[in-house]
């Protein structure tokens, strides 16, 4: 809706380019929500440009100031979710309050405008919806060209399937996955495939049947079903290079291992622990990787598959101290529960979602150490008077940490303050305390 001009002194900026990045939020216009507004933002300095039919509304958090310019100014990507600008002939427009932190308000003449949290569309949702809810997205799947390759892999599936597709219009990986699987279906066209959408609220609470129900920890999430049976899942990340590539090997029954999302170097040492239970009996193995994290440190990934047939999977960042950043634990057995962990300063957060707890938040401040489910994390943890305890699944607490090793070097043997223990049956290096 374009606002009604206003006459004021325009001043023309030479800036250097600047990059602008797509963040979908809601924008009401005299109390109105307006789905065609779209949201960018910038940084240094923070700006939040709001493209309203012809116009562009500036918003500076940090002086208070709206500024206007024509949206002619913005070199917008094919698909829309990024632009840029060299120079912008700006006018003065009004004024903003901040009610707080994630909402700003601005009288604009004789208009209001406010920017505030996206509301997405909680429940199940018509492609139409979808693209009315995030118009961007619509961009995105129009200038999409999938890979011939893709859409003749669709078009081979032979028996049905429905693809449960779980997303969040607020999520970024939502945005750079669902579009573009959306067209890959569409041009393949193939009636063995029904795609069913259904979008989680902000707040990653409702529809709590199907965040419980289908066991959703992270979105977007594409279940691959067959006659009411599920057949496998992408969750957050391809496997492959694209999720239709994953939903491909899904519904042939060949789905790849995903390697992580995390951003890791060169392999520096691998093995397998061999896991016993307070009274020496075998309950299950474990088997970790090392990698050169980039920047410094290491990334850890544990991998514990127990003989009652839960597995619990880890990955942690430490630092070129050994002090872990970042730690993710995922939880799976007759349900799924993923908490991550992240330090802030003195601070860690702890955001555990799943059906074995719910939705959990925890901030704690942090401990001498933070160990993990892993073994390794324990073998970092050694001098530490207390911990961090995270357990397998959902958030944990700080506690007196024991830890007894048979080798300072590589722990060939670990036994913890409970009596259980964990023995290193193959190891192919040395470099677990490398710096």
């Amino acid at each position: 809706m374009p606002l009604v001009a206003l006459v004021l002194l325009s001043a023309a900026l030479s800036t250097p380019p600047r990059e602008w990045r797509d963040s979908i939020r809601d924008v009401y216009i005299d109390g109105k929500l307006e789905r065609g507004a779209q949201t960018l933002t910038t940084s240094e300095p923070r700006m939040i440009a709001v493209v309203c039919g012809d116009e562009v509304m500036l918003f500076d958090p940090d002086s208070g100031k709206v500024t206007r310019a024509p949206k002619a100014q913005f070199a917008f990507a094919p698909d829309r979710i990024s632009a840029t600008t060299t120079e912008l002939t700006t006018a003065d427009a009004g004024t903003l309050v901040k009610p707080d932190p994630s909402t700003l308000f601005a009288k604009v003449g004789e208009h209001t405008m406010l920017v505030a949290a996206h509301q997405s569309h909680a429940g199940p949702m018509t492609l139409d919806e979808l693209w009315s809810t995030a118009p961007v997205w619509r961009s995105i799947a129009d200038v999409y060209q999938p890979d011939g390759r893709i859409v003749e892999r669709l078009k081979a599936i032979a028996q049905p399937v429905t693809l449960q597709v779980v997303m969040a219009t607020w999520c970024g990986d939502s945005r750079q996955h669902v579009p573009r699987l959306l067209k890959s279906i569409a041009l393949a066209n193939n009636p063995n495939i029904t795609v069913q959408l259904t979008g989680i609220g902000p707040d990653f609470d409702d529809p709590m049947q199907i965040i419980g129900g289908m066991n959703i920890t992270n979105v977007p999430t594409v279940i691959v079903q067959r006659d009411g049976r599920e057949l496998g899942r992408f969750v957050e990340t391809p496997a492959n290079g694209t999720v239709a590539d994953d939903v491909c090997d899904i519904a042939a029954g060949t789905p790849k291992p995903h390697p992580g999302r995390y951003e890791r170097g060169a392999l520096l040492a691998s093995g397998t622990y061999l896991l016993r239970d307070a009274h020496r009996r075998a309950e299950g193995t474990e088997t970790f990787e090392l990698y050169e994290r980039p920047g410094g440190g290491v990334i850890a990934h544990s991998a514990i598959a127990k003989r009652n047939g839960t597995k619990v999977e880890t990955w942690a960042a430490l630092d070129a101290d050994k002090k872990p950043r970042l730690l993710e634990v995922t939880h799976r057995g007759a349900t799924v529960t993923r908490t991550r962990f992240r330090r802030n300063g003195d601070l860690w957060s702890a955001h555990s979602r799943g059906a074995d707890g719910g939705l959990v938040d925890q901030t704690v401040l942090a401990p001498e150490t933070f160990v993990a489910p892993a073994t390794i994390t324990y073998a970092w943890a050694r001098g530490a008077h207390d911990a961090y305890i995270a357990p397998e699944s959902g958030v944990g607490e700080t506690r007196a940490l024991t830890v007894h090793m048979s080798n300072e070097e590589v722990p060939r043997s670990i036994k913890f303050a409970d009596g259980s223990s964990r023995t290193l049956i193959t190891h192919h290096s040395s470099f677990i305390t490398r710096n």
